[in-house]
């Protein structure tokens, strides 16, 4: 049975268990940074689902910006999601053509 509040209030921080050796660090927050092995970092955040939900973000580093980065998601079981991200240099129309 899940134990999901039907009326979660918006207000109310994101509540999560940091593990480390096996000994649980209960944190609330407005926003987690996660820094993947490969240097990019993702935000967690508040959805705008009235239900409950997270938004997964890279901080975008602007159009001039010589590279973007983009999440690569790869389903798993139907109760895992693996989630990594990559950086793309961007193409520039100069050349081209």
């Amino acid at each position: 049975m899940p134990t999901t509040d039907p009326t979660p209030d918006e207000r109310a921080p994101l509540h999560v268990e940091v593990v480390r050796d096996g000994v649980p660090t209960p944190l609330d927050a407005d926003e987690i940074r996660v820094t993947l092995p490969n240097g990019i970092v993702f935000h967690l955040s508040h959805g705008q689902d009235p239900g409950g939900s997270v938004v997964a973000e890279i901080p975008f580093e602007g159009p001039d910006a010589d590279e973007f980065s983009a999440f690569l998601l790869r389903p798993g079981a139907s109760n895992m999601l693996f989630l990594n991200a990559e950086r793309h240099v961007r193409r520039t129309g100069e050349g081209s053509g």
